[in-house]
């Protein structure tokens, strides 16, 4: 059984140590997420590049730094998707817990509240609570 290790990206000398390696062709990336996998690969073909087709170091170096922001691109794409996944769960989240105190409403003022914060949860447009609050005469 294949023992999993952990690699540290955020860890700037490691990551570095990785880049070498991947240009010497000696990492394993083959368990890395998909846009790390992607940048090694890259790396690992700059080498092979370099060391059999003669290619330049100036060269070589110049198309890392180029697949280096590749990937930093990649990566921030990464965490905004995170970012919206999580945003999207704690909304499904809230909900919930706006629906559950919609059928709990014990008058239709409160129900009516709690009606127009979930709409303006669900479209994400905040404030349409409170604006559409500010035009309607409760009881």
């Amino acid at each position: 059984m294949k023992r999993k290790q952990i690699y540290l990206f955020n860890d700037g000398s490691a990551f570095f140590q990785m880049e070498e390696q991947a240009i010497d062709g000696q990492l394993d990336y083959d368990d890395f997420p998909p846009e790390e996998y992607r940048y090694f690969s890259k790396l690992s073909k700059l080498g092979y590049k370099n060391r059999h087709n003669g290619w330049s170091k100036e060269l070589c170096e110049m198309k890392q730094e180029e697949y280096r922001e590749e990937y930093r691109e990649a990566c921030k794409k990464r965490n905004q998707r995170v970012e919206y996944a999580e945003k999207l769960q704690a909304d499904l989240l809230r909900s919930a817990e706006l629906s559950r105190q919609l059928n709990l409403a014990d008058t239709s003022d409160a129900a009516l509240i709690t009606a127009l914060d979930l709409l303006e949860m669900l479209l994400n447009e905040p404030g349409l609570s409170r604006r559409i609050q500010r035009n309607v005469h409760f009881a």
